[in-house]
């Protein structure tokens, strides 16, 4: 006999809708910080822009990868 964790929550169940409002996160997070490396830079501070622009690409890589799995879902 088997059992099942009743503690699962909806949000953990991989759906491509969960999966395209996380790499959604994960975009508009590298949005953030890359608009902040511009201003940073418009600052003069190029060292800071390019730890806030590395932080940006992070970001967008880990969206785009989530995004290539919601595309890899199947729904049975």
């Amino acid at each position: 006999m088997t059992s099942t964790d009743a503690s699962i929550s909806p949000e953990a169940i991989l759906t491509p809708q969960s999966l395209h409002r996380e790499a959604a996160v994960q975009l508009e997070k590298a949005v953030k910080h890359h608009r902040q490396a511009a201003t940073l830079h418009d600052a003069g501070d190029a060292r800071q822009a390019e730890t806030h622009a590395s932080i940006a690409y992070n970001h967008a890589e880990q969206g785009l990868a989530v995004s290539g799995r919601a595309l890899n879902v199947l729904l049975w």
